[in-house]
């Protein structure tokens, strides 16, 4: 009996040496920093591009279509004829077309680029002719 209970007793002295020695491997740095979010500020989040509006010419024919401001309306065209739309808008100064087409190894899609906060009225000419007629409103983000 005294025996079994010089192993338990060891064991348990040798336990609490192993818990004192890994206890003690961990540094602990009274200054160390934490670390926390970075929230960034109003201003720097204004400086972030916002996505496009990508939308299928079929779907602009009679609507009005809200676009955020210092963004653009992205037409999805068929591969192959990006360049050969055209559009107009009657205010150039709240949105303008930009033709679509390749330039420096890339292939641009046509659109709208959205300057103003405001309403113009729009067309789109398709390669084949065809018009939609909608309206574009600036909105702000």
């Amino acid at each position: 009996m005294i025996r079994r209970t010089a192993t338990h007793a060891s064991l348990i002295l040798v336990s609490a040496a192993v818990v004192a020695l890994l206890a003690g491997c961990t540094q602990e740095t009274p200054d160390a920093v934490t670390p926390t979010a970075v929230v960034p500020s109003p201003a720097a989040s204004a400086d972030q591009a916002l996505a496009p509006s990508v939308v299928t010419p079929g779907d602009l024919d009679g609507t009005d279509v809200s676009v955020v401001i210092a963004t653009s309306l992205v037409l999805a065209v068929p591969d192959g004829t990006e360049a050969e739309w055209t559009g107009t808008t009657d205010d150039v100064s709240i949105a303008e077309f930009s033709g679509g087409g390749p330039s420096e190894g890339a292939v641009f899609r046509p659109g709208f680029t959205a300057r103003a906060l405001g309403t113009t009225a729009a067309t789109l000419t398709a390669p084949d002719g065809k018009t939609e007629s909608f309206r574009i409103s600036v909105v702000a983000p």
